[in-house]
């Protein structure tokens, strides 16, 4: 299938009520196809990500992979040296919130000249998301690094965590960081609101 079919597919389904996971599931599929052409340094990974859990399938590439990886691992260093967490924060927001998800998703649809309605308030990006969570319920997603490409690390599983009715996102996210030691570290992360209407991620941490 060429890139202006799978274009044309997604205008077709985008301009459509999404209303089912099927949908959800469609969309980020055929997203993925187009998003398999692009350059490894373009800031698409987390786009990649979410697209590649919706459909089960593991990220790969050390080109895609690796950035990301050594921002874990050095994240990973830091906790087991009982050191600051600050520095990290980023890393968790752009993932807790899934603040990157729906920027990067609505920039990309506007690059290919598609609808970003989904994209574009609250109430329809709630709706997305939530079916999302239906979607990624009973799956993880891999994303391993080769040895030796870090120090502390091997790589990391998402899965869906406990549902946070309430919370600006509807679900916990679990991260199972593996360590070379055959320890893991599992960081359990919730997005919620301050009532003043500030962003505040809480995660919890637990070595095993």
């Amino acid at each position: 299938m060429t890139e202006k079919q799978i274009v044309r597919k997604l205008r077709d389904a985008l301009s459509n009520r999404i209303e089912r996971e099927a949908d959800v599931v469609y969309i980020l599929a055929e997203s993925r196809k187009l998003l398999e052409d692009t350059s490894p340094n373009e800031p698409h990974f987390a786009l990649k990500l979410y697209c590649h859990w919706a459909v089960h399938v593991d990220l790969a590439g050390r080109d895609t992979t690796l950035p990301f990886l050594r921002q874990v691992d050095s994240f990973v260093a830091s906790a087991l040296a009982d050191n600051n967490f600050g520095e990290q924060h980023r890393m968790f927001h752009e993932f807790g919130f899934l603040d990157s998800f729906r920027q990067l998703l609505k920039r990309f649809l506007e690059s290919c000249g598609l609808p970003t309605h989904v994209c574009d308030d609250d109430p329809s990006w709630g709706a997305f998301l939530a079916l999302y969570a239906s979607v990624i319920e009973d799956g993880s997603l891999s994303c391993n690094a080769q040895p030796g490409d870090l120090r502390v690390i091997s790589g990391v599983t998402f899965t869906r965590g406990r549902p946070a009715p309430g919370c600006r996102v509807p679900f916990d996210m679990v991260w199972d960081i593996h360590l070379l030691d055959g320890r893991r570290l599992t960081v359990n992360v919730r997005a919620l609101d301050r009532p003043a209407g500030d962003e505040m991620l809480f995660h919890g941490l637990r070595l095993h």
